[in-house]
């Protein structure tokens, strides 16, 4: 997962054009060409559009050098702040002048994007390295209403990361049992990870570094978001009542202010205390940034924390972190009876936190194919394993060869103990039958910036969990009902799995 800004609602499109000028100005400006054109001047180059990082940039660029060399096609990269990316694509897509061969955009943009692309070629799909993908990415944020129409070029979901000098220690070991009556492990529950982060938080590691008991994401569009989604998901998706989590699957009511969501607001809030006291500054480049310099116990973040942790020339903490799939919850709230049920298990959910970036071809193109061709190229088994284990990159394993052994990643982590935690935790939530998605509907961004703007008010201690909630639900209610309250009760029943 890579650092994102801003989801707000797409303005008009006169309003656009103006901004879009200007980003074209600054995307000149910023233009890196993979090749010289006087290597092919007789091809024009593929033109590619992501955002203005090295994370996924970076590759997009990296690997367009080394199409071009194999190829003889030349790509250029333009880089696009995030906050434009949205409206600079859609109003190419609206008006007929689309200006790119490629678009490299978050996997929750499908459902706006989707009908202005061209389908995944079969050429494409019938290859064994798009078997590879692994099915929460391949055969949900790949495709819309049953066509392929994106390939994933990163695999994005949250864990967590611990510091196993302080879990092992016997003296925290000691303490933590007398204070908590249980023992120091990995948090089995949410529960469990309140009491460990109130436990770590204030304490002093070896090194003399003051810790926070947890580092988490914070700050308003930062990707707390999804942080969350993520503690949500173990309290608001019931098993006889699947595809829930977001909406009332059969009318569109936002379920977003049941009591499951409450409690997952509420606790996050609370959890806050032992965070950083500048905590609503904390994006999730600053969460990992601070954890691998040593100032947590914990955090929850996407799995860039691994790499980077374990990064001798990056980390303040190499060798001494671990791994756990997010905690979950004995109680789950049944939207059916409007009760509690209690399991006689830990329930686990792992949410498929923003799903990671995809790369898509316009339908409009005259060049569809070597698009599609430099994309199969980028998405490589063997180029993408390289791009999962640089922790620059933004680029998260998707892959089952990414997966597969331990072994490549030995470089990576020293040795293979905690190449496995890291490959473990990634797999656990991927083969869990009880992993869920991401929202994934047409206005995404209006929903999420709806529901962000809410959880501030009760970040700030203006409004309630409660009624921060049911403000969200209504504006939702408002978003569905301007969109179309059955095309999106059908699209979203769709992209739950619920319908074929």
């Amino acid at each position: 997962m890579k650092l994102l800004r801003g989801f707000g609602v797409t303005i008009g499109v006169g309003a656009v054009i103006g901004r879009r000028a200007v980003l074209r100005m600054a995307a000149a400006a910023l233009l890196v060409p993979t090749t010289a054109r006087t290597t092919a001047a007789s091809v024009p180059p593929l033109v590619v559009i992501t955002r203005d990082t090295e994370a996924i940039a970076g590759p997009a660029q990296r690997h367009g050098r080394s199409f071009a060399d194999a190829t003889g096609v030349p790509v250029d990269v333009l880089r696009a702040p995030f906050d434009q990316l949205y409206d600079d694509i859609m109003v190419g897509f609206i008006t007929g002048r689309s200006d790119y061969d490629v678009v490299i955009v978050p996997s929750t943009w499908l459902p706006d994007l989707a009908p202005y692309l061209a389908p995944v070629p079969d050429w494409f799909v019938e290859t064994a390295n798009f078997a590879d993908i692994y099915p929460p990415y391949r055969d949900v944020m790949m495709r819309w209403q049953g066509d392929w129409k994106a390939v994933t070029i990163d695999g994005d979901l949250q864990i967590g990361a611990y510091r196993t000098d302080l879990f092992a220690d016997p003296t925290h070991q000691s303490a933590f049992a007398r204070a908590y009556g249980q023992s120091l492990a990995p948090p089995e529950t949410w529960d469990d990870y309140r009491r460990i982060a109130e436990y770590f938080h204030g304490r002093k590691d070896a090194a003399g570094r003051t810790l926070a008991g947890t580092l988490e994401a914070f700050r308003s569009r930062g990707q707390r978001l999804w942080t969350v989604f993520s503690r949500a998901a173990a309290y608001v998706n019931h098993p006889d009542r699947r595809g829930a989590m977001f909406f009332d699957p059969d009318t569109m009511t936002p379920s977003i202010d049941n009591p499951g969501w409450v409690r997952a607001l509420r606790e996050y809030i609370g959890v806050s205390a032992f965070a950083p006291a500048d905590a609503l500054r904390m994006d999730s480049y600053e969460v990992r940034t601070r954890f691998v310099a040593g100032g947590g116990a914990m955090n929850i973040d996407w799995t860039d924390t691994g790499v980077l942790a374990y990064d001798p020339h990056a980390s303040a903490v190499a060798g001494q972190v671990g791994f756990f799939i997010l905690p979950g919850s004995r109680d789950v709230w049944n939207p059916l009876t409007r009760q509690w049920d209690r399991f006689d298990r830990v329930r686990h959910v792992p949410f498929i936190a923003f799903g990671g970036w995809i790369a898509a071809v316009p339908a409009d193109r005259r060049r569809i194919d070597d698009a599609w061709r430099y994309i199969a190229w980028f998405a490589d088994p063997a180029r993408s394993s390289t791009d999962v284990m640089d922790g620059r990159s933004g680029i998260n394993p998707y892959r089952y060869a990414h997966l597969a052994s331990g072994a490549p990643w030995l470089g990576v982590f020293g040795t293979a103990e905690a190449a496995s935690a890291y490959l473990g935790a990634i797999r656990a939530s991927l083969d869990s039958p009880d992993a869920v998605g991401d929202l994934r509907v047409p206005g995404f961004r209006a929903y999420a910036a709806a529901l962000d703007a809410s959880i501030e008010t009760a970040l700030i201690g203006e409004a309630t969990p409660q009624a921060a909630l049911s403000t969200a639900a209504a504006n939702w209610e408002r978003i569905t009902d301007r969109l179309g309250r059955q095309g999106q009760r059908r699209q979203y029943r769709q992209a739950m799995g619920l319908d074929a």
